[in-house]
């Protein structure tokens, strides 16, 4: 059994180093899986700036690989299968707590150490975590279950209904798999916001029927003049980060009772009036990750759509490069003038 392995942390100054660590822990009930893609997240991005020790384990959950090592018992699963790794949830969840007992594993009262992500050869989850892929779909769609995955919680959490009028603010990973389910369940029309025109062209080609601009009110505008004046069904939040001028954009495009599904995370303590939406009863849902909805896991429902190949989604990935030259895809995905959406590791 190899007893190292190589994995990417970052030094306490937003750079990546790359070296030898040990391979995880195999507590008890857990599975090894040698990871072979791993997305990099704009949440990965804004940890770099906030971070001021090195890392001890590595990052990354938007992860695929293989599976290596198996506990006793497992049926479902088997050494060599390709799955998606649902890295935060399933993956450490004890599965007998009040949440885990009706599939909400993200909110765990008694999860499992985290032994460390996808910047690395090797990681440690449960088998409630890992979900198989479909035999058509490759690493790069493994790689992408996990932000498709959000986006399918948080429509189907939040109740969105067939023949909305559905905005989206924000065209980058989560925005963009926001378009596509928002299609996949029936939105009648899809209305996005993006700030660059090559965020903009994805969004076009991920199916939104308007896609405007991230400054001004041409967001709001565009909801407004798709609804006869009343504004969207259904408006999605999905850029969040070091500021809340989305957040305020979304709800401005909401109409009277509709649903306004905040799904970016605002990194900043935010003032706001919520009079506003109180007087047109809105309903502002928080949501977060992923679960069990109505008998079956988001990414399960992830996995289906990834492979029906009615969506263009593994386009995103515009740029790849390989664990030893990780921080080069670091700096690739924090400039946007170099054309990126989602930047892969291939480990």
């Amino acid at each position: 059994m190899v007893e190292s392995m190589r994995a990417a942390l970052d030094d306490g100054t937003g750079k990546y180093i790359v070296q030898n660590v040990p391979i995880p822990d195999m507590y008890e009930g857990a599975a090894l899986v040698r990871i072979r893609q791993s997305g990099i997240c704009g949440s990965d991005l804004h940890m770099t700036t906030s971070r001021t020790d090195p890392q001890v384990i590595p990052s990354g959950h938007e992860v695929a690989g293989e599976i290596i090592e198996l506990p006793k018992g497992v049926t479902n699963l088997k050494v060599g299968d390709r799955v998606a790794i649902e890295m935060i949830g399933a993956g450490r969840a004890c599965l007998t707590c009040h949440f885990c007992s009706y599939g909400q594993w993200k909110h765990c009262r008694n999860l499992a150490p985290d032994t460390g992500g996808g910047f690395a050869q090797y990681t440690t989850r449960k088998p409630a975590g890992l979900f198989k892929l479909h035999d058509s779909m490759d690493w790069i769609d493994g790689g992408l279950v996990e932000p498709m995955a959000v986006s399918v919680h948080g429509f189907r959490y939040g109740r969105m209904q067939p023949d909305d009028i559905v905005g989206v603010v924000g065209s980058s990973t989560i925005g963009l798999s926001s378009i596509a389910v928002a299609k996949a369940f029936g939105a009648r029309t899809v209305i996005a916001s993006a700030r660059h025109p090559h965020q903009a062209e994805a969004a076009t080609n991920m199916g939104a029927d308007v896609v405007v601009g991230s400054d001004g009110t041409e967001f709001e505008e565009a909801c407004l003049d798709a609804s006869n004046g009343i504004g969207a069904d259904f408006v999605v939040e999905s850029v969040g980060g070091h500021q809340s001028y989305s957040f305020t954009q979304a709800i401005k495009a909401t109409r009277n009772q509709g649903t306004m599904l905040y799904l970016g995370g605002v990194k900043i303590p935010m003032e706001f009036d919520l009079f506003d939406p109180l007087l047109r009863e809105i309903r502002i849902q928080s949501v977060i990750c992923y679960g069990v909805i109505d008998g079956r896991h988001d990414y399960e429902v992830a996995i289906d759509l990834l492979a029906s190949g009615e969506i263009p989604y593994r386009d995103i990935v515009t740029h790849q490069v390989d664990l030893e030259n990780i921080q080069e895809g670091f700096d690739v995905a924090w400039d946007k003038k170099s054309g990126s959406i989602k930047v892969h590791v291939n480990v």
